[in-house]
């Protein structure tokens, strides 16, 4: 369906564009969302912030999800991680939080979260599965009390697309009942490097410099 993430971005920009959504903020989950956010960061001008939050590991299999932590604590835990023990959650979720920290401190990012109080706010990433990890992301943004926010992904399961829609008001280009991963709907879906997403981060950075000036970006 999309080329790969870049195409996924152009379209999803076009799409936001049609829908006549204008939003203060642009913000994008690492690694993949950033890489979808960069057209549209260059078609409406803005900067992409990364917001990190990150699956909950099973203490069985790692590669399990059994919810999902947002940088600042904000979590969820699913059905299947009702089952495990309070110390695992615990420790589990500190090591996670402190994994994200990390990884802020690494892309060298530095935003005031109490400026999107009354703003609009656009959150990309490149689709919706379970839809934990981006719920989460939602909810640590809300506490900053935002005017609104918008959810946009090229593709969403059914599912994720509902829980999302919870809290957020959603543009997906494709939204799947028979939805299995992400990747299937990439014809390119490798994995992006940490200096890939700097790349992609400090470009937008000189995008949000342009200002608009009668009518015309200069």
């Amino acid at each position: 369906m999309f080329k790969n993430r870049l195409d996924a971005g152009e379209r999803l920009a076009n799409l936001i564009s049609e829908n006549g959504v204008v939003f203060d903020f642009l913000f994008a989950c690492p690694r993949g969302g950033v890489e979808v956010a960069f057209p549209i960061a260059k078609q409406f001008k803005k900067e992409i912030i990364p917001l990190f939050s990150h699956k909950i590991p099973s203490s069985i299999n790692e590669e399990f999800a059994i919810g999902a932590v947002s940088i600042d604590g904000e979590y969820i835990i699913n059905e299947y991680g009702k089952s495990e023990p309070g110390e695992y959650l615990e420790e589990i979720i500190r090591k996670t939080v402190d994994l994200l920290k990390k990884r802020k401190d690494g892309y060298g990012v530095s935003f005031d979260f109490t400026s999107i109080k009354d703003k609009i706010v656009l959150i990309v990433d490149d689709g919706i599965a379970t839809g934990e990890t981006l719920f989460v992301g939602v909810k640590s943004i809300l506490k900053h009390k935002p005017k609104e926010i918008y959810v946009a992904v090229p593709v969403s399961s059914y599912e994720g697309y509902l829980k999302l829609s919870e809290i957020s008001k959603v543009i997906a280009l494709h939204i799947d009942k028979y939805f299995f991963a992400v990747s299937q709907y990439y014809d390119e879906f490798s994995q992006l490097s940490d200096d890939e997403v700097k790349k992609y981060l400090a470009l937008s950075k000189e995008f949000s410099k342009i200002q608009k000036i009668d009518g015309t970006f200069l």
